[in-house]
């Protein structure tokens, strides 16, 4: 297919530019094209391309290669910030890298100083604060004098050992660029993918590359700008080094995946976003797609409604489900295994991996096997101190009979409380009346007897849960051990089933039809974020739809979510 007269304008403009490619609009074959073009235009020149992950990074490097040839791979560099940056430093004969630590030591040191300076608060909130430290050029802090002293504690430590954490390499590189301690870069184009994702960091880096001679282009949709959470700039990102280089904007507009009717409903819901770039997108399909809106009374009863719906079509690899949390799409899984539809999870565990799953699971293959560690986990869940599970963990025996009969004897010596002996005691009941029914055939109703006995320590969403995984274990035939051994075989191929997965892990992806569950106020949006990121989110889900989008929302979860009404798909909120 030929260029369009905007993707034309994109590969052919010289000098630095901005394209803001809208969703569907062909963005990767324009980088290709424009980075095949400045590649055989100039035989000696060297082309940077970069992006957020190691897959983009190769999916783009083999379009590129394809555009314009094997022999220009010499002159082609593709990976990620850090990569690059890491490749810059280590060409310095000065050879300053110092050492780099792992993640399993960089989260060591962390706790070491969350333990020292931080330990009232919770662990993640260090964690995050030195995330947003090294996401910064100039690190200012603002937030709980614990939670500063750790930050500097951490910092501390890695310079009196000589290291650096991962964060730490593209920082550095932006230093050395900047002060003249590493040379000038020896490549004449640099690309930059997602530029809507960057951080103050990264944009620093492009920035210095621009201010020595390097040609930047800078790809990305400001309306896809989802993760402010990992310290995006998003549009006013955009807007900045676009502006310090006095980058030429190039829109690419046209949208060649989604029906004219759902393009033109997802637009109508960002343009309610106040800090972007404006632009006129426009759907090259000129035909009208199925939009669905429904109203069910409870989650359950819509995650049922979704597997009956897809199921009916008899396509359900043409399927994906989106919801806004890994927990609402656990309903999903649990309706599409009860009856049976393949599907496969992306990005997210299982919900037979989970907690709860993982613990009832557990629990049913010590009744098969007699092994300790569903007894230790079951313990756990049910509230016993981690401490004291460790140390019954300790006690051998032959089977996990012996071992709960010395624990009874011992408990009170090993730190465990009256209200422990009797969970113990409970349970070792309960384990030799399962095996006992188990022998006689009665799988299904120690299924029920095992969850009965996990439930009544649960909360009840968690019990909801249990109740719907023991359903699906009851109508399985056969002995237990033939069932577990069914919930382990559970999941289909990508591509084989529907695609369930998060609206941010559907973000560049697309399919025939796209179901998005739990649109009500308080989940979508979501509380915990900014209303204009949640509307990108919504929006980036919406436009994953070709033909089809169907989305849906439980009334006992609250009000139905104001983008179904700034999308035009409802008169009112109170319309359902």
């Amino acid at each position: 297919m030929d260029l369009n007269p905007f993707q034309e304008r994109a590969v052919s403009t010289n000098g630095h530019c901005t394209v803001l490619a809208c969703p569907g609009s062909g963005k990767t074959r324009v980088l290709a094209e424009r980075a095949a073009r400045l590649l055989n235009g100039h035989e000696r020149g060297r082309l940077c391309a970069v992006t957020f992950t190691r897959d983009a990074a190769n999916e783009l490097k083999s379009r590129i290669l394809s555009a314009c040839g094997q022999a220009a791979a010499v002159r082609l560099a593709i990976g990620t910030f850090h990569s690059i940056a890491l490749s810059q430093i280590r060409r310095q004969s000065s050879n300053t890298l110092g050492r780099l630590i792992s993640d399993g030591e960089r989260l060591s040191l962390i706790r070491r100083c969350w333990q020292q300076h931080a330990k009232r608060l919770p662990l993640e909130s260090v964690i995050q604060a030195i995330d947003t430290a090294k996401s910064r050029v100039q690190w200012n802090p603002t937030g709980k004098p614990e939670i500063e002293a750790a930050v500097i504690a951490y910092s501390d430590i890695l310079k009196a050992e000589g290291a650096m954490d991962f964060a730490d390499i593209t920082l550095k590189a932006v230093r050395e660029i900047n002060s003249d301690a590493m040379p000038p870069p020896s490549i004449r184009w640099l690309l930059v993918d997602e530029a809507q994702d960057m951080d103050e960091v990264q944009l620093e880096w492009v920035k210095a590359h621009g201010s020595r001679g390097v040609e930047i282009t800078l790809v990305g949709d400001d309306d896809q700008s989802l993760y402010t959470f990992r310290h995006a700039l998003g549009y006013p990102g955009l807007k900045h080094i676009s502006d310090h280089l006095s980058a030429t904007m190039l829109p690419l507009p046209v949208n060649y995946r989604c029906a004219e009717n759902i393009l033109g409903h997802a637009v109508k819901l960002i343009n309610h976003n106040q800090e972007r770039a404006h632009k006129e997108i426009e759907s090259a399909r000129k035909v009208t797609g199925e939009v669905t809106v429904l109203r069910l009374s409870d989650r359950w009863s819509e995650a049922d409604e979704i597997a009956a719906r897809i199921q009916s079509t008899r396509l359900s690899e043409q399927w994906a489900v989106l919801a806004r949390t890994n927990r609402i799409l656990d309903h999903v899984e649990i309706a599409f295994t009860d009856i049976g539809l393949p599907y496969y999870r992306v990005g997210g565990k299982s919900v037979w991996d989970k907690t709860v799953g993982s613990t009832y699971l557990g629990l049913l293959r010590t009744v098969c096997d007699r092994s300790w560690t569903g007894v230790s986990n079951a313990l756990f869940f049910a509230g016993m101190d981690s401490a004291v599970v460790n140390k019954l963990s300790d006690i051998q025996g032959p089977t996990c009979h012996d071992r709960l009969d010395q624990i009874v004897t011992k408990l009170d010596q090993l730190g465990g409380t009256e209200s422990d002996i009797s969970l113990i005691s409970n349970l070792r009941l309960g384990l030799r009346a399962w095996e006992d029914q188990e022998l006689k055939g009665r799988s299904s109703l120690v299924a029920h007897a095992v969850a009965a006995w996990l439930a009544d320590r649960m909360t009840e969403e968690q019990a909801s849960l249990l109740h719907r995984l023991e359903g699906i274990l009851c109508k399985l035939n056969g002995r237990l051990v033939k069932r577990l051994m069914h919930t382990s075989s559970r999941t289909a191929k990508p591509g084989d089933g529907t695609a369930i997965m998060t609206l941010h892990a559907a973000k560049g992806l697309e399919f025939d039809n796209v179901w998005i569950l739990g649109a009500e106020e308080g989940n979508l949006p979501h509380t915990d974020s900014s209303p204009e990121e949640e509307r990108r989110l919504f929006y980036v889900g919406m436009t994953r739809a070709k033909s089809c989008l169907t989305i849906s929302s439980a009334s006992d979860e609250g009000q139905v979510s104001r983008f179904l009404k700034e999308s035009g798909l409802i008169n009112s909120t109170n319309d359902m």
